[in-house]
């Protein structure tokens, strides 16, 4: 099937605030309003949460895309909502490809610019505010990250992430993330207010000229002494972000665990990657039979 017309849905919604996702010829030079974390935030139930909002997915064609119809890249890509809601969704046209509707069979090209139009509800999160913990004259802001958060927006996260918390309610503009804490981790955050900045300390983090250390609450009794896990990880699926030990075709990963308290059937540890594997001390705590606590992914039953 050939592409279809353009759709009209062409703005999103924020708090009252309607933009165009899709610019104009002036984009380039207009400056964005700030907006007001009044108009973004509000708290309900003892967590912070986001306004619904009108929003426009957009991306080019991954490879792996490439000659597979829209619908099976929908269904098979993003599968947090089911089938019958992207077959509606094309055949509404709130899915499109290069700003045109299309058929559930269309196929997707090298180059293709893939949209997807969503009423979007942010999950919430913790209503401790991102503590600022120091900022040098020379760009670096040193933070102090709450649990449940993650630093970038990402999957159904958008306003409620650390990068829009500090744009929005604390008035950063440009940020470079130096070290990134998973969702669920709390601690302290290093983030270049300037691209200068951000290269040098990430030059450091890969030379270990920083060394980042953890504390862990982990399930079962951890043994006494040092601990050393050094078992290759290798991705296992790229859109769930999951890992896992594989002796064969995983990456050197080395980290170094020394427990610090047991009771209860639980303890506590303190950690120090020496690689910076995504997911390295979730995995390799996995791996040596202690899963950390109230890991949702790496200490599941199902």
């Amino acid at each position: 099937m050939g592409r279809g017309k353009k759709h009209k849905l062409s703005e999103s919604f924020v708090g009252g605030n309607v933009v165009n996702p899709r610019g104009s010829k002036n984009a380039k030079t207009q400056e964005p309003a700030a907006l007001q974390a009044a108009d973004v935030y509000f708290e309900e139930g003892g967590l912070q949460r986001v306004h619904p909002y009108y929003h426009r997915f957009a991306t080019h064609a991954k490879g792996r895309w490439v000659g597979r119809t829209i619908f099976d890249v929908f269904t098979q890509e993003f599968r947090d909502r089911p089938k019958e809601y992207y077959a509606k969704s094309i055949e509404k046209g709130v899915i499109e490809i290069n700003n045109q509707t299309v058929a559930k069979d269309t196929v997707v090209r090298n180059g293709d610019l893939v949209t997807h139009f969503i009423h979007r509800h942010e999950p919430p999160i913790t209503t401790e505010d991102i503590g600022i913990v120091r900022e040098t004259e020379d760009g670096l802001l040193a933070i102090n990250k709450p649990g449940s958060i993650p630093v970038h927006p990402t999957g159904r996260y958008n306003y409620n992430t650390v990068t829009k918390l500090l744009e929005v309610k604390h008035g950063y503009r440009a940020l470079f993330p130096i070290n990134r804490l998973d969702r669920l981790t709390s601690g302290l955050m290093l983030v270049g207010l300037n691209p200068t900045v951000a290269r040098r300390l990430e030059r450091e983090l890969i030379e270990h000229r920083i060394q980042k250390e953890y504390v862990c609450k982990v399930q079962g009794e951890f043994p006494a002494g040092k601990v050393v896990c050094n078992q290759p990880i290798r991705v296992v699926a790229h859109k769930l972000a999951l890992n896992c030990v594989d002796f064969s075709e995983g990456k050197p990963s080395l980290t170094e665990f020394e427990r610090l308290y047991s009771e209860d059937g639980f303890s506590i540890v303190y950690c120090r990657p020496k690689t910076g594997r995504t997911h390295q001390i979730r995995v390799h705590l996995q791996f040596l039979g202690f899963p950390i606590a109230n890991d949702p992914l790496y200490n599941n039953v199902e």
